[in-house]
């Protein structure tokens, strides 16, 4: 089990014209810090691969708003081919928890070794259950299970419900900082996709475009917005949203 206190997190979700955008970026530039992250034109690539059960439960309890969910993915950053070899701890496992309109995360890092071991199927032959073709994941290698909460009930999950990699996300990512209140602004643009895992650990993997255009403003902040923040982020022609990415992603399905 997770810990049972968790810090919650508030988040204001909108989607933006590109000319708005481009604009609130300016405005946003002059007024917060950026990310410490970002490159040298204030951006960073962001890659996640989610998980989800042979029923497709995160997506359809998205889909009919319940108040309480969960869902599971695996995020790296940059553009760099993750080696298979490296012994850094550079992806990050996440459950990602929605109770009331509340959020909060519990995660764990990984080494690309570990996390190729939970995410890609082994060589074999795809056996069936309940109707679904599904592969056999190659076992996971060992690590203290007292020290790592996170990754124990990732590895139940999948052995329980059947949890499998389902679809890759990337996108271009903005972020601003603000102490008062913990408030993170990110603006995510040219988000991409691919049903193959690999595609999370090769990036120069090809990955389809499937929102052209379209910018997601996401503000992220504790018991509560500054008025500071609230005033910068209006923008004309703004849309309040609730869909994800993961469920962005698999909407042509």
């Amino acid at each position: 089990m997770l810990p049972a206190r968790t810090k919650q997190r508030h988040e204001l979700k909108f989607e933006l014209p590109p000319h708005e955008a481009l604009l609130l970026t300016k405005r946003l530039g002059m007024l917060f810090p950026r990310d410490e992250h970002a490159g040298p034109d204030g951006r960073y690539t962001v890659r996640s691969l989610y998980f989800d059960t042979p029923f497709d439960d995160a997506l359809r309890e998205k889909h009919e708003g319940f108040t309480a969910r969960a869902k599971w993915r695996m995020r790296a950053y940059g553009t760099e081919p993750l080696a298979t070899d490296g012994a850094a701890r550079v992806i990050r496992l996440e459950k990602k928890v929605k109770r009331n309109g509340a959020g909060s995360k519990h995660a764990s890092w990984l080494t690309p070794r570990e996390a190729r071991s939970l995410a890609i199927a082994s060589q074999g032959t795809p056996r069936e259950q309940n109707g679904r073709h599904e592969h056999r994941l190659s076992p996971a290698p060992d690590r203290e299970a007292s020290n790592d909460p996170v990754l124990e009930e990732f590895k139940a999950a999948q052995r329980v419900l059947g949890l499998r990699p389902c679809v890759v996300v990337a996108y271009e990512r903005e972020a601003f900082t603000f102490e008062p209140g913990n408030v993170r602004i990110t603006l995510d643009a040219r988000m991409r996709s691919c049903r193959h895992p690999e595609s999370f650990f090769d990036p120069s993997r090809l990955l389809a475009p499937y929102a052209p255009g379209a910018v997601v403003l996401e503000v992220k902040y504790d018991a509560y917005l500054p008025d500071i923040v609230r005033d910068a982020i209006q923008v004309p022609g703004a849309v309040r949203v609730a869909h994800s990415k993961y469920a962005l992603a698999r909407r042509f399905e």
